[in-house]
This record gives C-alpha cells, sequence and structure tokens, in this order.
C-alpha cells in the first residue's frame, strides 16, 4: 500500500508546469508554438517522459551550433516537416477565391479550439493562398497554370509545386474537427522533434562551422521532471492505458476551450522553399 502511495506520488510530481519552456532567443516563433501545443497536448507519463528525454538531446546537440544556424534549421525543420506529412488520401479541390473564403470563415469557427500549432499551421497556409490572390493567381475560376504567361506564368507553376504540399493539408482544415485536427498536429510535431535532433546530430558530426566554443541551454527542464528512479519510469511505461481515437478527440475538444489561448499575430512566416536553400547555404550538411 505504501509503494503503491509513493509511485502514484511520483507520477503526479511528473507533469509539465510553466518551468519546462523554450529559454532563450534562438526559438524561431514556429517552434515555440510547436512546443507549447505539445506541453498541452500530452498527458500520459510515457510521452511525457519521452518528450523530456527528446528536449534533454535537442539541448546536448543544438546547443553547439552557431545562433543562425540553430534558428535556421528550427525554422526549416518544422516548415518541412509539415509540408512534407504523408497522408493517406487526400481529395482534390478547385483552387479559387470561394475555397479561400470558406476555410477562412470555417477558421474563425474553429481558432479557439485549435492549439498554437495548429493555429500557426492554419494562417500560414490561408496566408499562401491570400498571396497568391494578390498576385492574380487565385480567382474566381479554378486555378489553372496554363491560363497565365510571362513571369506570372512563372509564378503560377511555382505555386502548382506548392500545392503538392498544400493540397492535403486543406482537405484536413476542411475536415476535420479543431480536436482530430490538434491530433494529427500533434502526431506532426513528433516527427518534428525527432527529426531536428537527427539533422542536429549531422551538424555536430560532419558541418565545419558547428560547434561553438560555448553550450547554450535551449530549454529549461524542471529537475523534478528529470530525477525520477528508472523503476518508476518503467511502470509508468507499462502501466499507460492510451485513449481511443474518439475518445482523446473529446478530450482534446473540452479542455482545448479551457487552455488554450487565442493568439492574433501577423508576423507568421509563409510557407516557402527558399527556407531550405537559406539553411544549405549556411552550412555544410545538404538537406535530405
Amino acid at each position: 500500500m505504501i509503494f503503491k502511495l509513493l509511485f502514484l506520488i511520483s507520477i503526479s510530481a511528473f507533469a509539465f508546469d510553466k518551468d519546462f519552456k523554450t529559454v532563450n532567443d534562438r526559438v524561431p516563433l514556429e517552434f515555440s508554438y510547436l512546443f507549447d501545443s505539445m506541453k498541452i497536448a500530452i498527458k500520459t507519463d510515457a510521452d511525457k517522459i519521452k518528450m523530456v528525454g527528446l528536449c534533454k538531446e535537442l539541448d546536448q546537440n543544438l546547443g553547439f551550433l552557431p545562433k543562425d544556424q540553430m534558428f535556421m534549421l528550427m525554422k526549416t525543420e518544422v516548415i518541412k516537416n509539415v509540408l512534407e506529412h504523408k497522408f493517406s488520401k487526400v481529395r482534390q479541390f478547385d483552387v479559387t477565391t470561394l475555397l479561400l473564403g470558406r476555410l477562412e470563415e470555417d477558421f474563425k469557427k474553429k481558432e479557439k479550439y485549435l492549439s498554437l500549432f495548429s493555429q500557426w499551421i492554419w494562417r500560414s497556409m490561408i496566408a499562401e493562398l491570400k498571396h497568391r490572390q494578390t498576385m492574380g493567381l487565385i480567382t474566381a475560376r479554378s486555378f489553372n497554370p496554363g491560363s497565365f504567361d510571362g513571369e506570372k506564368l512563372k509564378e503560377a507553376q511555382r505555386f502548382q509545386k506548392y500545392l503538392k504540399y498544400m493540397i492535403p493539408w486543406i482537405d484536413r482544415m476542411d475536415s476535420l474537427s479543431a480536436a482530430d485536427f490538434n491530433l494529427l498536429a500533434t502526431e506532426v510535431s513528433w516527427t518534428t522533434l525527432r527529426r531536428i535532433n537527427d539533422r542536429a546530430v549531422l551538424f555536430k558530426r560532419f558541418s565545419s562551422t558547428a560547434g561553438g566554443d560555448t553550450k547554450v541551454t535551449i530549454f529549461n527542464i524542471p529537475q523534478k521532471l528529470t530525477d525520477l528512479h528508472p523503476e518508476d519510469i518503467k511502470k509508468m511505461q507499462d502501466n499507460e492505458a492510451p485513449l481511443s481515437l474518439k475518445e482523446e478527440s473529446e478530450k482534446q475538444k473540452t479542455e482545448a476551450s479551457k487552455e488554450i489561448e487565442k493568439i492574433t499575430p501577423e508576423d507568421l512566416s509563409p510557407l516557402s522553399e527558399d527556407l531550405s536553400k537559406e539553411l544549405e547555404k549556411k552550412t555544410d550538411v545538404p538537406l535530405e
């Protein structure tokens, strides 16, 4: 009985709080939204242990990189992993001003239930579409690169390449509830954290410009999140009982209205392949 009580105390102590956060200006806005959203979305102790472990590794592997490389690496990988996320089935859409208007109206309805990272994805996609509308590429007629010529044809062809990555997200924005979209964003977040760490390891090993003299701490990880006994960690992992997708969706829907803060920043970074090119210029390690 005493052991059970101590074990329950250790589990309740393993909780994310405001002290588990990023601690310097080397973290781009996109990553801040991803990190803060994961803290709210992650509920099981096993996933909390996994996230803390990943953040400790990121501290070790990113902390030695020069500021511009660290910032650009994190920014690029967040955007890259959103755009390149694999979807099983995707509906096709006529890209028109009507579609853009529908997405904007839908966003107004769902915004307060979306996590910060989900909001960033929505805002970025809509911003890209609005930018192409301003350029005259998106009109009341279905987008067709062949209907343009000259310089506008080049821009239309470039936009068509973007749409290969955007349409799957537009499909999910159009079809998923806010809670289910948050689950999708969390799935992408896990992938992104792992890949940022993998990329940082490569930079440390092979980049001639990596490895500054001073190691910088990126995350503040409270001691209570790192001092659990290995036996307690194993028991937490073995005793997880994951909720079904429907249960998790309903749970997040309820919690989102209470916990998610509404944001209104207008400086969200647009999606751009130029980020990858810029990162390659700054390092000796090409992006895959």
